[in-house]
This record gives C-alpha cells, sequence and structure tokens, in this order.
C-alpha cells in the first residue's frame, strides 16, 4: 500500500472512531457503538487480576442515553493509528472529569467499512 492511501485509510478511522466511537461514549448512545463495532467485537478487561471477556451486546447494555451524564466533558487524542492492508492498531486517549481511559483497538476492513473488532484498555480513576 502507497504511503497516500495509507493515509487516506489512517484518515478514515480517525473520522470513524470520533463519530461512532467518542460520541457513543459521550452521548451513551449504543446505536451509535453499533455502526463501529463488528458484531463479533470483544473486549478484553482486567478485574482484581481476572481476565473478563465482553461482546458487544453487553458493552451496549451499559449505555442508554438517559443515564448520559451531562456535566461529563469528553477529550480524546488519538496517539497513533497503525495500518497495514485491511487491518489497523490505533492507541487512543479517552477521558472525562472521572476517568482516563487508554484504549487500544484492532480494527479490519470489511467491505469497505472499518470496524473495530477487538479492545483491550487501562483505566485511571481520577477521584
Amino acid at each position: 500500500m502507497d504511503r497516500e492511501n495509507n493515509q487516506v485509510e489512517v484518515d478514515q478511522i480517525k473520522i470513524d472512531l470520533e463519530r461512532y466511537y467518542v460520541l457513543g461514549h459521550a452521548e451513551y448512545n449504543p446505536s451509535l457503538y453499533e455502526e463501529i463495532l463488528h458484531p463479533e467485537w470483544k473486549m478484553f478487561q482486567l478485574e482484581k487480576g481476572e481476565l473478563i471477556i465482553v461482546d458487544r451486546n453487553e458493552f451496549c447494555r451499559w449505555y442508554e442515553p438517559h443515564k448520559k451524564d451531562p456535566s461529563l466533558v469528553w477529550n480524546f487524542e488519538i496517539i497513533s493509528v497503525d495500518v497495514t492492508g485491511d487491518t489497523a492498531q490505533v492507541k487512543m486517549r479517552l477521558e472525562n472529569q472521572q476517568v482516563i481511559y487508554i484504549d487500544y483497538l484492532n480494527l479490519m476492513k470489511q467491505r469497505g467499512k472499518w470496524w473495530i473488532v477487538h479492545k483491550i484498555y487501562h483505566q485511571v480513576d481520577k477521584a
């Protein structure tokens, strides 16, 4: 893949992440997540040293627009995007007044659309 085409893919991933993933957090809107989280998406997290695996349906159930806290201001930074062919890896920071998430996202391009297929993350509470 040449550098110009690669930059087009990087730019599209950044647009899609802001439009669906970041806004999904900010708006507590699961329908936005469904636009970018592949149906087979999985999130892997550690709780007290134990590996917990969450699927897309369970994750989306955590987010209901009526539970949105309007006082939270979400900020994000895409730290890196690495694209090779139809695969990509993103490291991003997503935060509000209460928490910082460092997300590591694996994406795949299927039928012309970038999907997040896997997520691991690190959380820092701002207590």
